[in-house]
């Protein structure tokens, strides 16, 4: 009789144990990120593959994926609630957790940057328990709402520079806070050093992490009938962001896309100029420009 019940109580507690564990995961979702901006060629090696692939420009990486660039390409990252990472050339990270816990509405984002550069826009203020961390062969760079940009040296050496809000970095068990137009350096073995900001940053070249999202369906040049009175134009925008076309609000849905039917106008050429403006002011500019055929 008493191993009978004790028997019972076991298969009780396993029972409980994986409702717990299915409980979880259905509180607690995986984010993927969209691609954007791909120039060049652009590779993933996904959880569990030992061989990297072509991305596509259409792909999502999911979490575990490792995404590394070439001598001349880049790529960005974005996440539906607008954290976005910009990789430049030579570039490899992975996206080690990336997850949403549908209760508590807390995120945690966890990232390996082996080589190269990254520019990383994370705007959202994260809430409770929410993380968002960077971490390299020497420091580990966490934020809680900010603009900044992390390259690691082909010996390791880490640096951190911030364009807006503030970055905790840490190595070597020392943390440090660097606030916008500074940056800190680690080096394997030492603590992180904090100096004001120098070197080629490059921060004018990436308007879509200083500003917001703004990535249009057609390119920046675009041929019309000649007889053709409107222009459908259409793109993804940052959540929450202002979009207008020309001077007129357009609408984002809950996909934070648009689409909006433009007129082009009676002369023969044109400028469309398309604009996404966030919380803080800042706005990212998209030009069209339509020229009519014979």
């Amino acid at each position: 009789m008493r191993k009978s019940v004790l028997l019972l109580i076991g298969v009780l507690i396993v029972f409980i144990f994986l409702g717990i564990l299915m409980m979880q995961s259905l509180v607690v979702v995986q984010r993927i990120a969209s691609v954007s901006d791909v120039v060049g060629d652009v590779y993933v090696q996904a959880r569990g593959e030992s061989d990297f692939r072509a991305l596509g420009a259409t792909e999502h990486v999911l979490a575990g994926s490792t995404v590394k660039t070439t001598a001349d390409s880049a790529v960005t990252l974005n996440w539906v609630d607008g954290s976005r990472i910009r990789l430049g050339p030579e570039t490899s990270i992975n996206v080690r957790k990336c997850s949403l816990n549908t209760s508590t509405k807390e995120t945690t984002s966890l990232f390996d940057l082996d080589a190269g550069r990254v520019w990383v826009r994370v705007l959202t203020m994260l809430r409770g328990k929410s993380k968002f961390e960077i971490r390299t062969p020497t420091a580990t760079a966490g934020v809680r709402g900010t603009v900044f940009y992390v390259e690691v040296a082909d010996a390791g050496e880490t640096t951190v520079a911030v364009y807006e809000g503030a970055v905790s970095v840490e190595a070597e068990e020392v943390a440090t806070t660097v606030r916008p137009q500074q940056q800190a350096i680690a080096a394997e073995g030492s603590a992180p050093t904090v100096m004001p900001a120098v070197g080629d940053l490059a921060w004018e070249q990436h308007q879509g992490i200083i500003g917001p999202r703004l990535d249009l369906d057609i390119g920046p040049e675009v041929t019309v009938a000649a007889d053709q009175s409107t222009l459908t134009v259409s793109g993804v925008a940052e959540p929450g962001a202002k979009v207008t076309i020309n001077g007129s609000p357009v609408e984002l849905d809950p996909m934070n896309r648009f689409a909006a039917e433009v007129p082009i106008g009676a002369a023969p050429d044109g400028m469309l100029v398309v604009s996404a403006t966030d919380v803080r002011g800042h706005a990212t500019v998209r030009a069209i420009a339509v020229t009519r055929g014979a």
